[in-house]
């Protein structure tokens, strides 16, 4: 999965947004009706040409419309020009938001409810859960999914083997192949240990899996026994020291794996495709996520992004047509490209999953298809405030205090929040 930076919730404190409109021209003096397109994927990249033939394709079809696409540098669109460029009434027609900061956007005004673009055979075609991600408290569909990013355990069979160690499916069993396998040159286990959204991402199916949440029932939850619980796994692998807490790169990115600076891996599924393509020669394994034990379920956590039409626009039906062109498809032609194509990634439709067995039954994808995909769980919706206390609360019982006393000190501001916002 993608790293959401903290940067990019701002969003919910510009006020301001919520009656800014789109200043850009209606349409130019030739009568087109012009439209901009933000993302963050590098020029040259799978994704960049899966637009350019999109857009290409759209403006043959709708000679009257002209997408500008924009790729903005990651740490940016991450940062604060998309917020500032909304909070100046220049934001994008169209722009993808991830799931755990769409509400942002929501408090805020901008999306354009989606729900008459799907059809009743595409909404069936698509997973509740997926549905259910993007639809607000007015049951508006304020996004479209393109993709789930699925968190799971990789490993390095031939380092396993060599310890004659089996693929840990319980916590405990995690905790001693993460031990065993630790060496000077090369940590057992690699999990994001730096505050933010994606460790905030990682840490949730961990307490899933327990049966609980970081917020029930509207209520704080963060001291709660299957929290601590979590917490303190993290905390044995960092105090016994086979945890990679100075990581070469960020600790989404499958490479640490693939360069042997770890045994094992908690991460998405994004990186299949590295390890097929610039990885092929090591012998990698999947499995799903460890349980805290036998009885425990099986979850996990779907990250992705999501495509957003900015309802400030001066032509949103216009952005939503061609949203709707990229991904609404019918057939589903498009929507496979942009997941077993463009990138990797498991579509939210059913019908794109059944219908590529070339690319989810092969490999890595086929543990994961078979064991992995439909366990998931949506990334959840997190306010800027409360992402920030609950990364607060990860570091504090990581690094400085313990699980117990760290959750404690959470769940009061946490609550504190959640009362002064009802």
């Amino acid at each position: 999965m993608k790293k959401i930076l903290l940067g990019c919730l701002i969003l919910l404190g510009l006020s301001g947004l919520v009656g800014c409109g789109n200043e850009k021209k209606a349409a130019a003096d030739d009568g087109q009706i012009k439209l901009e397109f933000w993302h963050f994927w590098s020029k040259g990249g799978g994704e960049d040409k899966f637009f350019k033939e999109r857009i290409e394709e759209f403006e043959k079809e709708n000679p009257k419309i002209k997408i500008t696409q924009s790729n903005v540098p990651v740490d940016d669109y991450m940062g604060t020009k998309l917020a500032t460029a909304f909070t100046s009434g220049t934001g994008p027609d169209i722009f993808v938001a991830s799931p755990g900061t769409i509400s942002n956007f929501a408090k805020a005004g901008i999306p354009y409810p989606m729900e008459d673009y799907f059809s009743d055979d595409i909404m069936k075609d698509y997973s509740k859960a997926s549905i259910k991600s993007v639809t607000d408290k007015d049951g508006h569909i304020i996004a479209v999914p393109t993709e789930q990013d699925l968190v799971a355990l990789f490993y390095n069979k031939d380092l396993l083997a060599e310890k004659n160690i089996q693929p840990p499916k319980t916590w405990d069993e995690l905790v001693s192949a993460a031990k065993q396998l630790t060496t000077d040159k090369r940590a057992g286990i690699t999990f994001e240990v730096t505050k933010g959204a994606f460790q905030n991402f990682l840490l949730m199916p961990f307490i899933w899996q327990q049966g609980s949440d970081y917020i029930v029932d509207g209520k704080a939850n963060l001291d709660s026994l299957e929290v601590i619980n979590a917490l303190k796994l993290w905390r044995s692998m960092i105090d016994d020291k086979s945890a990679n807490i100075k990581p070469s790169r960020g600790a989404g990115d499958v490479g640490i794996l693939g360069d042997d600076e770890t045994a094992m891996w908690v991460g998405g599924t994004v990186g299949i495709r590295a390890l097929n393509d610039e990885y092929k020669d090591q012998n990698v394994g999947v499995v799903p996520l460890p349980k805290i034990d036998q009885t425990a379920k099986d979850v996990t956590v779907a990250g992705g992004w999501n495509f957003v039409v900015n309802s400030k626009s001066e032509h949103p039906k216009e952005a939503a047509k061609f949203v709707k062109y990229m991904f609404l498809d019918k057939d589903g032609k498009n929507s496979t490209k942009w997941n077993t194509e463009a990138k990797f990634s498991y579509s939210p439709r059913k019908s794109v999953v059944e219908g590529a067995p070339d690319a989810y039954q092969q490999n890595l994808a086929k543990d994961v298809t078979d064991q992995i995909y439909g366990t998931e769980v949506p990334e959840l919706t997190l306010s800027p405030e409360e992402s920030d206390i609950i990364g607060d609360m990860i570091q504090n019982a990581l690094f400085s205090t313990n699980p117990e006393k760290a959750a404690k000190e959470a769940q009061k501001k946490m609550q504190e929040y959640l009362d002064s916002n009802e």
